[in-house]
């Protein structure tokens, strides 16, 4: 990941346990700032993503594997209402990021970037359902499929010819790991870490 770039993956002030709402919205962030990120990363190497369809496309299988990945974890956490209650905020709310973000880059679009990107979402998390996740992280046939649809959504023959080993190697398991740590430590898995003499707080 990128220097410099700070996700939130706890909390600055110790409470009681948050409510999946709140875990959810502290998750966006790092969710589509670390897609935003994954998606330069693909541009800045052999990768010729051009603004646009194409840019849209990419940025929205990095978003949805990540959801799907969050919601995992969200169901070995708590299977029941606060699982459906988390994925659904957190859905809404990166679904409210994108519809910003491309209104502003490419114009509204009819029935809005938000609820186009849901339905991908379904799509994604009925396919992704007999894949495999655990405490290793994605299976190979998850980070393969994710590789198939990152590959469908570049228009570049010369990408789509590297796009599947860069997905399964790189950009899958790089997301997969942001995700993973974040929700560890919002939920308050992983211990928050010692803060530096003089640190200011956030």
């Amino acid at each position: 990941m990128k220097p410099g770039i700070r996700l939130k993956t706890h909390w600055f002030r110790e409470a009681t346990p948050r409510d999946p709402e709140q875990i959810a919205n502290a998750l966006s962030s790092t969710v589509w700032r670390t897609a935003d990120q994954r998606l330069k990363n693909l541009r800045n190497g052999r990768f010729e993503i051009a603004a646009g369809q194409d840019y849209l496309l990419v940025l929205a299988e990095l978003l949805c594997l990540m959801i799907v990945i969050a919601d995992r974890i969200a169901y070995r956490h708590d299977p029941g209402d606060w699982r459906q209650r988390f994925t659904s905020a957190l859905t809404i709310r990166v679904a409210e990021l994108l519809q910003d973000s491309f209104d502003d880059l490419l114009g509204p679009i009819p029935g809005g970037y938000r609820a186009r990107f849901i339905d991908r979402l379904n799509r994604r998390a009925d396919e992704y359902a007999d894949c495999g996740f655990d405490e290793e992280g994605p299976d190979f046939g998850m980070l393969r499929m994710f590789g198939n649809h990152l590959t469908d959504a570049m228009s570049d023959p010369d990408d789509r010819r590297w796009a599947l080993d860069q997905a399964m190697t790189v950009e899958g398991p790089e997301c997969a790991d942001v995700v993973v740590k974040a929700m560890r430590g919002l939920l308050g898995i992983d211990p928050k870490p010692a803060r530096r003499a003089g640190q200011a707080g956030d």
